[in-house]
């Protein structure tokens, strides 16, 4: 008996803290936001870099952040905390506009690879919601279908057996996708392999060495993908398909 209410009271005390512990975290966010609102960029950053240090991630706060450094004319840091934002919540127009934005400010105006129709289309679906959305969103078709599947073998009717049969068909299907999509999402959320680059110039070069060949020339704030690498180097590409080496000092991965 006193083994289990030692239990439960240290579930108790364990709850407890960690309450404690959120209403602390919404207390520094909410600090770190009457602070930008008064214009006092330095403290709101300080205040939000305390609660990434601390382990904190989401959305608002990567989008806050993003918000500060752009209010600071620090353009690089702010593009790679909206990326960071975008990241977590693709679906969110806010976070876009503003990345769009801040990317105005950066030298290199690289045009992309154009993309299919279908790829195009694929994208766009797959970033409307998050990973958590679409894992929610499997979760309530995996239950349509359960239901139409009762439905049809429970059911003595046969306009019922059919919509029965049909409607689990397009639930089965629509299920496919969401976990499909919250598959790929989730896969994108662990992967780091696109940065931001922090130095003002650099030179991109043929292989990962000084005295190799130059190839082009970056700027701050250019938004790479990460390849490969080989020591302090990283094989970087670009949203136009050239291909390069960088020193992964030059750059911040997210």
């Amino acid at each position: 008996m006193g083994k289990r209410l030692a239990i439960v009271l240290t579930l108790m005390l364990g709850v407890a803290g960690m309450a404690q512990q959120s209403d602390s975290y919404t207390s520094w966010f909410e600090e770190g936001n009457a602070a930008y609102n008064e214009g006092n960029f330095e403290q709101a950053m300080t205040t939000y870099q305390n609660l990434v240090d601390a382990g904190m991630e989401s959305a608002a706060l990567y989008y806050n952040m993003g918000n500060t450094y752009y209010k600071m004319k620090d353009y690089p840091q702010a593009i790679l905390y909206y990326e960071k934002a975008l990241k977590l919540d693709p679906g969110d127009e806010d976070i876009r506009i503003n990345l769009e934005i801040a990317n105005r400010a950066v030298v290199d105006k690289i045009t992309p690879i154009p993309q299919s129709f279908v790829a195009r289309g694929w994208n766009s679906l797959k970033s409307s919601l998050s990973a958590d959305g679409w894992s929610w969103l499997s979760v309530v078709f995996f239950a349509v279908l359960l239901t139409c599947l009762f439905v049809f073998l429970m059911s003595r009717r046969t306009g019922w057996r059919k919509v029965g049969f049909f409607m689990g068909l397009l639930a089965l299907v629509c299920l496919a996708f969401s976990v499909a999509f919250a598959y790929e999402s989730q896969r994108a959320l662990n992967r780091h392999d696109e940065a931001i680059v922090m130095t003002p110039t650099v030179t991109v070069k043929s292989s990962p060495s000084e005295q190799s060949v130059d190839l082009f020339v970056l700027h701050e704030g250019a938004k790479v993908r990460i390849l490969d690498s080989a020591r302090d180097w990283n094989k970087i590409k670009i949203a136009d398909g050239s291909v390069g080496w960088l020193p992964a000092s030059d750059m911040t991965e997210f």
